[in-house]
């Protein structure tokens, strides 16, 4: 059994049994990519679209909740209109080039990343991650109608590998239960806490930021010009940071720097987060929480 980790936004690729999983004999994969997010299922596209053949594990359905990377820069853009998926993600995102920069309540500097006319994509869109992702998939379903070698597996669970000479042998949980495969080449894409680089001992060395930011996705209707805002020190989170961001669906995303030793499930508290909002937006603008979640 796979049990989920988290919640789906769409579910994009439900799990069905495939005919590796009552072979006699472990099949052979030119290429498998543990983890279907973004950068997972971009490089299957990327593969598949130039006819190299290419199998997706991913241990969900479908992508998680959640605004989490929201703002796509021009050059992942123009990335994305190469790959088939840029069109889709433009016209759902919410452009932006400029963003202010606030200390207390007062403007002390402002920036334009794109000043200039002419160019085919803007210097950011704001976009859910969900989103971001389910266009990809989309591309891919179109190119698999097309004939191209690309398969996503939903609910399928890399549990265990082992290292050979010319390949890569698997072990992979799903609903039905367990099966194995080979990989001629496998690639993890599952994540800063990836599984596949816990199986093979390599570390993932680096130094935290010893800090915690609270996001609070609200739904809201403002007319706040679609821009960056970004507060030290602001009156409703003194001696901290802020941001805001506007998203699409009238979705807003806040965040709040917290500080680093905080009780998590305190912050996380819904009277807690709607209290932050409230001093933010005032007493005049009613929202509602749509998600929330912290990150280090």
């Amino acid at each position: 059994m796979v049990d989920p980790r988290y919640r789906t936004a769409f579910r994009l690729y439900p799990y069905e049994r495939v005919p590796d999983q009552d072979a006699s004999a472990p099949r052979r994969h030119k290429v498998v990519i543990v983890g279907g997010g973004p950068i997972g299922m971009a490089l299957a596209l990327d593969l598949g679209r130039r006819d190299v053949p290419v199998l997706i594990l991913d241990d969900h359905d479908g992508v998680g909740q959640g605004s989490r990377a929201i703002c796509f820069a021009k050059r992942t853009l123009e990335i994305c209109d190469r790959l088939g998926c840029g069109d889709p993600m433009v016209g759902k995102g919410v452009f932006w080039n400029l963003g202010r920069v606030f200390e207390g309540e007062e403007e002390i500097y402002a920036f334009n990343l794109l000043p200039e006319d002419g160019h085919r994509r803007p210097a950011f869109i704001n976009l859910q991650q969900p989103y971001f992702e389910k266009f990809i998939v989309e591309e891919i379903r179109r190119q698999q109608a097309a004939g191209k070698p690309i398969e996503i597996r939903g609910c399928n669970r890399v549990t265990a590998l082992r290292q050979h000479r010319d390949h890569v042998s698997l072990d992979i949980e799903t609903p039905d239960g367990p099966y194995r495969a080979e990989a001629n080449w496998l690639i993890a894409t599952d994540g800063a806490n990836s599984s596949v680089r816990g199986m093979l001992g390599l570390g993932f060395e680096g130094r935290t930021f010893e800090d915690n930011f609270l996001i609070a996705d609200i739904r809201m209707n403002a007319n706040f010009p679609t821009e960056r805002r970004f507060w030290f020190d602001p009156p409703f989170n003194p001696g901290q940071t802020a941001l805001m961001h506007k998203q699409p669906d009238d979705v807003w995303r806040l965040d709040f720097q917290l500080g680093w030793d905080i009780d998590r499930s305190a912050e996380l508290d819904e009277g807690r987060v709607r209290a932050r909002v409230r001093g933010m937006l005032g007493d005049a603008i009613d929202f509602d929480l749509v998600w929330t979640s912290i990150y280090t």
